[in-house]
């Protein structure tokens, strides 16, 4: 056999396997100036508008609140929206401390957010289905 036919007869090296694949993303290198931690509170504004949005549709239009309590008018669901939001965000922004994520207060946000729709919305329920006053005839 010559030189060449031997060449073509001798098996290739198998090729080298392939780089290992990383599930995980690379650490990101991070400058002095980068803020690492991640902050849930405050909300922004347009989260905040969002929230009263979703109030206002909640509290004047079909829902399990307004079938059990009554629909608001809308341009009073809107007033009554914005003041359950401010308190909300009043209360629950006292209560935030500077090295919370904000879990927590957001916690108390949503929960404030609740009570106040609720106390804003059964006391008009109380008025409505109060029995009327039963006047005795005078002699």
């Amino acid at each position: 056999m010559s030189e060449s036919e031997e060449a073509r007869m001798t098996p290739l090296p198998p090729p080298p396997p392939p780089p290992p694949r990383r599930t995980e993303a690379p650490p990101q290198q991070r400058g002095p100036d980068v803020d690492v931690a991640y902050r849930i509170w405050p909300p922004t504004r347009q989260t905040r508008e969002a929230i009263i949005s979703r109030l206002v549709g909640t509290l004047s239009s079909p829902s399990a609140l307004s079938t059990r309590y009554g629909a608001l008018p809308v341009d009073e669901a809107t007033s009554v929206a914005r003041t359950i939001e401010q308190e909300a965000f009043a209360s629950a922004g006292a209560a935030a401390s500077a090295d919370d994520d904000g879990a927590d207060v957001l916690q108390a946000y949503a929960a404030a957010i609740g009570r106040r729709m609720l106390d804003s919305v059964q006391p008009r329920t109380r008025i409505a289905s109060a029995p009327p006053a039963i006047v005795a005839p005078s002699r």
